[in-house]
């Protein structure tokens, strides 16, 4: 035992000690009783008592050193128990974790001399996953892929996604699929119900109308986000109003067509100022038409790199101060708690789940639909608390799914849609070539409109240029100033200033034509 040299040392010493303390006590008991027994003169009476004296004073100087030596003894016997049950805890917990072991590779050994087509319900009852062997399906040599027919929409490449699964994880994650459809879904379709959820137009069904993508770079962030827009902005009644805002100091790749995006950690004060008022404007259309919201365009918020403009409330040291990371998080509250009945989409992307590091409040995101991929998602799902409504043993399933697509380099992702239950997806590969567009770091709505009202992307200006190209060619002469700017404001509801009308005039090839 640890403490068994320390533990002796000390016993000797006590057993010595408590020799002498008998000695003394018995010396002194003698000598102070002698006088009463014996018949001597006063000089052997004072010698008798001097003795006895000093043999009682040594007695309780000894007493008390053999106590703090029992304490001592007492201690180390303590610590020599407490040694010794740590250590058999230790080999208690090593038996247990070998025996599960060698128990679950003699089951694996018995697997693997069934059946082919039986092996799968063992694995997925007995989690064999590694350990028992599965024929791979001889390689297929894909057809070359075909163009996208409908460049607006990305299409889904399903025999794409499927060919870069690992064979032996497909067959399990089919089984699992098998077992337990809501949960695992091996499909595409699962993007376009989400969408289809955010778009609907009945406004007492609609749901999912705020996501957050949670990953790592390169995970798929920015390409998930543009096919989400682009596939809900489809649907608006009237062209979309997409603004969003990329800390990067950079013009970067967007993969929708933004009416506005502010570039840089700097613009995050007009980026505020700029989204409040497009709130604005879109609770006035909103009260003329009332909640059932007909004809109102649908409204994206985008918000990239949440966690790291945030900051846990700190900001970004440096770049962006601690005012405007709570203002940030303010603001990205007020779009998920209260944008939604007016046709409001917050789309946010970062690489941290945590609330804490996004600002994000916990009651405001129950009403995002919270998409987490790669390894975001066994992250997520070893904080089990997050899952009120969900049993145990699905969080268990969703967490082996994960695991073996991470092993098998599969793209995907868990799912945690508003008000329902989450689940494990593949991540379609899309062809998105079509819908990126560089933005120009000046767009040209800022020409157009006043520098309080552009909100209008490329795209959609030209559309209401022709429209208005039109109404020109019909009406058969110059347009007046008055005429042209309520025209304007009919089709678009923006309010032109007088540079916006000039050089509107001047494209329809009315130069000078300013009343």
């Amino acid at each position: 035992m640890t403490f068994e040299l320390e533990r002796l040392t000390v016993s000797s010493a006590i057993h010595a000690e408590r020799a002498i303390l008998c000695s003394l006590g018995a010396s002194a008991v003698m000598c102070l009783s002698a006088p009463f027994f014996l018949n001597t003169d006063r000089v052997t009476t004072g010698i008798l008592l001097g003795a006895g004296t000093l043999s009682a004073g040594l007695f309780g100087v000894s007493a008390q050193i053999s106590e703090s030596k029992e304490k001592v003894y007492k201690s180390l016997q303590e610590a020599d128990l407490k040694s010794l049950k740590q250590h058999l805890q230790g080999q208690a917990a090593y038996d247990y974790v070998t025996t599960a072991i060698n128990a679950k590779r003699q089951v694996a050994d018995y697997v693997n001399r069934l059946p082919v087509n039986e092996r799968l319900r063992w694995i997925a009852e007995y989690q064999l996953q590694g350990l028992v062997t599965l024929p791979e399906p001889p390689a297929q040599q894909l057809p070359p892929r075909p163009g996208i027919p409908n460049p607006d929409i990305a299409d889904i490449d399903e025999e794409s996604v499927q060919s870069v699964i690992n064979p032996g994880a497909m067959k399990i994650l089919q089984a699992l699929a098998a077992n337990y459809p809501g949960y695992i879904r091996i499909d595409g379709a699962w993007i376009d119900e989400l969408c289809d959820a955010a778009s609907n137009q009945d406004m007492t069904v609609r749901s999912n109308h705020h996501f957050y993508l949670s990953g790592g770079t390169q995970s798929g962030k920015s390409t998930l986000a543009g096919v989400i827009i682009n596939k809900i902005a489809a649907k608006s009644q009237s062209p979309a109003i997409v603004i969003g805002s990329d800390p990067k100091d950079d013009v970067t790749r967007w993969l929708c067509k933004f009416s506005r995006k502010f570039d840089g950690m700097k613009a995050l004060r007009n980026w505020i100022t700029f989204a409040t008022d497009q709130i604005d404007k879109q609770k006035a259309r909103v009260s003329v038409v009332g909640g059932e919201c007909q004809g109102v365009p649908e409204l994206f918020l985008a918000q990239d790199e949440v966690d790291s403009v945030f900051g846990g409330g700190k900001g970004l040291p440096g770049m962006v101060d601690a005012d405007t990371a709570k203002d940030l998080q303010g603001f990205w509250n007020y779009i998920i708690k209260f944008t939604a009945g007016l046709k409001g989409h917050g789309v946010f992307m970062g690489q941290s789940p945590l609330s804490g590091e996004t600002g994000f409040s916990r009651p405001s995101l129950k009403n995002v639909c919270f998409i987490a991929m790669g390894q975001t998602s066994n992250y997520i799902l070893d904080h089990p608390q997050d899952f009120v409504n969900v049993k145990k043993e699905i969080l268990e399933i969703l967490r082996q799914a994960c695991e073996m697509l991470d092993k098998a380099g599969v793209r995907y992702a868990l799912v945690i849609p508003t008000r329902s239950n989450p689940f494990v997806a593949l991540i379609p590969e899309f062809d998105i070539k079509g819908l990126e567009q560089k933005q120009d770091s000046k767009p040209n709505s800022d020409i157009l409109c006043s520098s309080k009202n552009n909100q209008q992307s490329s795209q959609q200006q030209i559309d209401w240029y022709q429209e208005i190209r039109k109404w020109a060619t019909e009406l058969g002469r110059r347009p007046h100033f008055q005429e042209i700017k309520q025209k304007w404001h009919e089709l678009t509801g923006q309010e032109l200033n007088e540079k916006g009308v000039t050089l509107l005039l001047e494209n329809l090839g009315f130069p000078d034509s300013m009343n």
